[in-house]
């Protein structure tokens, strides 16, 4: 079973939602900083370049994590028994807020990744959507092809030369897991 945590609450986001597989209830908690840190340093070469965009060394992911704005920062991490398995971050800006955060996805060592990267996904916009953001923007690689068909499913504008997406807050599939009844 996987259960969703997250590092502040989130307006009603922090009710109970439905396990991805197998409809059971699933709880929000808080998840410190040390597990964050551990789910990033676990990442093998292909996820560092899939989350950062370079092979990143441990040095580096540290002095990230470190420096964030965590006044315009906020989390939601998946978990399988006690391991982070995804995480979902937005992040705001001083100048602009949060009227067009950045989403970052990130997923660990998982072989079935898209109803994860869905529920994620899900869960970040309406994460931003309670911040006051219409959308969110978005950096993706040229090789993850299961996250512009994602982008292209919840209405997301792709430049594809930039390798970046806006997708609105507001635009969810009829088969997605936060339109199922809870």
């Amino acid at each position: 079973m996987f259960d969703l945590t997250i590092s502040e609450k989130i307006g009603s986001t922090t009710a109970l939602q439905h396990d991805i597989a197998s409809g059971r209830p699933i709880r929000f908690r808080n998840a410190s900083e040390e597990r964050i840190l551990s789910f990033f340093l676990q990442f093998t070469i292909e996820e560092r370049m899939a989350r950062f965009g370079a092979a990143a060394s441990d040095d580096a992911i540290r002095a990230w994590r470190g420096g964030l704005d965590r006044s315009h920062y906020a989390v939601v991490s998946l978990e399988q028994g006690h391991q982070i398995v995804g995480l979902i971050e937005l992040f705001g800006t001083r100048m602009a807020g949060w009227k067009r955060p950045e989403l970052a996805l990130a997923i660990c060592g998982q072989r079935n990744t898209s109803a994860i990267r869905r529920h994620l996904l899900e869960i970040g916009l309406g994460a931003a959507r309670e911040r006051g953001a219409s959308d969110v923007f978005f950096a993706f690689s040229s090789a993850e092809r299961g996250m512009h068909t994602l982008a292209r499913q919840y209405g997301g504008a792709l430049n594809r030369e930039a390798g970046t997406v806006v997708i609105p807050c507001d635009f969810v599939p009829n088969d997605s897991p936060s339109s199922w009844d809870v």
